[in-house]
């Protein structure tokens, strides 16, 4: 059965898992209160652990037991939430890096679940804030909404990484104007310090420029200026290579918003232009009858061939007949038909 959070963090382990009781988050008193502490952190960040394996064994499941078991941990009345939101906003707390590591992964994981619950959660980009006040309540959660912005912009590289990803489940409203700044270039230094947590931060980078506005004009030109661009989009190459159909048009449309803006030449190395072709060749033809995801990969090519040489003359035949066929074909939409008469004029334009 998965482990009840409240009762082991409060006792050090589970041993009866069906009994709640409220966590006990004192600290030992005593001459070894050093100690004590050290193993009552190693404790809790081991069962937090074991936790957050229980969490993926069940979203992997996804049985109607792991169900049943999700709606329960994700209850407002069930101490499992804020008893995480306590591991990281406790003092006692910040010296111990894995704790609030686990204690802060854990509690991205829940906000995602609760989300899955909710419906029409697509419209509401703020939906993990409204979460995080229903299961953890006003001040609590406020508490933890100033913490993680804090622990966000800190100096600890695997803390600071795992405050983003859940700030980034947290909405817009966790990227306030003052710090849009601020967290967008610790955003991008962490794809600097952490290259192996790349697959885990493109997901905030999506996320921001599915808020629009600001957020998405300020991550366009953050990406273009810093030295984790290059990096980011990678990472965004990978996606809109193998992700599912609604990640790679937001991976495809932050590449396009970056290849629009001037200097963005240095994103990508030259293979990585060629592959990009190779995808949006594919593409094309595949998106001719959803406008929508036509327009985007089009406007993505055009933004690639204007800046990079590399995207002129890989496969131009090729990549010409593609684009004179479906414009000539009464079958497409006349937007599709349309979006490539404009890219081919540009083409022209640009001497390919």
């Amino acid at each position: 059965a998965p482990p009840e959070l409240g009762t082991a963090l409060g006792r050090g382990r589970c041993k009866e898992p069906g009994l709640h009781p409220t966590c006990q988050m004192g600290m030992a008193a005593g001459p070894s209160e050093d100690t004590a502490l050290q193993v009552k952190a190693r404790e809790k960040c081991e069962f937090v652990q074991e936790f957050i394996r229980s969490l993926e064994r069940a979203l992997e499941s996804n049985s109607q037991e792991d169900r049943c078991w999700l709606r329960k941990i994700i209850d407002p009345s069930d101490p499992c939430f804020p008893t995480l939101i306590k591991l990281f906003i406790e003092p006692k707390y910040q010296s111990f890096v894995s704790l609030r590591c686990v204690a802060l992964r854990a509690a991205q994981l829940l906000l995602r679940i609760a989300a899955q619950f909710v419906a029409g959660r697509e419209a509401d980009h703020n939906i993990g804030a409204s979460i995080l006040l229903n299961l953890a309540g006003d001040e609590l959660a406020n508490q933890a909404f100033s913490e993680v912005k804090r622990m966000a912009l800190g100096s600890e590289p695997n803390v600071a990484c795992n405050a983003m990803l859940l700030l980034g489940e947290l909405g817009p409203e966790a990227f306030s104007p003052h710090l849009l700044q601020q967290l967008l270039t610790q955003l991008l230094d962490l794809f600097v310090a952490l290259p192996e947590r790349a697959d885990d931060l493109v997901e905030v980078a999506l996320r921001a420029h599915a808020w629009g506005g600001e957020r998405r004009a300020a991550l366009l030109a953050k990406t273009v200026s810093h030295e984790g661009g290059q990096l980011l989009c990678e990472v965004l190459l990978q996606v809109i290579n193998r992700a599912d159909k609604k990640r790679r048009l937001r991976a495809v449309k932050v590449l396009a918003g970056c290849l629009a803006l001037p200097n963005s030449e240095r994103l990508l190395y030259t293979n990585d232009v060629r592959v990009l072709v190779e995808i949006l060749l594919r593409e094309l033809p595949n998106s001719a009858g959803d406008t929508v995801a036509f327009a985007c990969h089009a406007d993505c090519f055009q933004a690639l061939a204007a800046r990079c040489a590399a995207a002129r003359a890989h496969r131009r035949d090729e990549t010409l007949q593609v684009l004179e066929d479906l414009r000539d074909d009464d079958r497409c939409e006349s937007m599709v038909r349309g979006k490539c008469t404009e890219v081919l004029a540009a083409l022209a334009q640009m001497g390919a």
